[in-house]
């Protein structure tokens, strides 16, 4: 039986570690010098990108988030980069006794090999944002 070179399901978990996000960053072309790596697709097979998960790490001011596909090529160049989507982020308070909110942003995404996910805010925020990717290995 030959090997399955277009697979549909992800052969294991993939998480892009939390990523910390506090400045402001208000383009719409991914080539910001203030926009965040927080994702890079398998070298070689490409991944699966199920969602983007935000966490605020204390008292922030609502902002905006803007999430980039880029091609693996060099960021500072707009070509390489493509405008996905955006989510609302709302002001947080820092507090011992109650969590900050979760906010996942679907994606649903398989990726290219090589291919990278970048977040930028539309406003700077003080404490900032943690974004954590879930994804898997083809």
């Amino acid at each position: 039986m030959a090997a399955n070179t277009a697979p549909i399901f992800s052969k294991q978990g993939m998480v892009g570690l939390g990523s910390g996000i506090t400045a402001a960053q208000n383009t719409y072309d991914g080539a910001g010098t203030n926009d965040t790596l927080v994702f890079t697709a398998d070298a070689t097979e490409g991944s699966f990108v199920q969602r983007l998960r935000f966490k605020a790490k204390g008292t922030n001011v609502a902002t905006v988030a803007r999430i980039y596909i880029n091609n693996g090529g060099a960021k500072g160049t707009a070509g390489n980069n493509t405008f996905y989507g955006e989510i609302s982020l709302p002001a947080t308070t820092a507090s011992a006794s109650a969590a900050t909110i979760d906010i996942d942003y679907a994606m649903n995404l398989a990726l290219p090999p090589g291919y990278c996910i970048y977040v930028g805010l539309g406003t700077a925020v003080s404490a900032g944002w943690v974004v954590t990717t879930v994804a898997g290995k083809y």
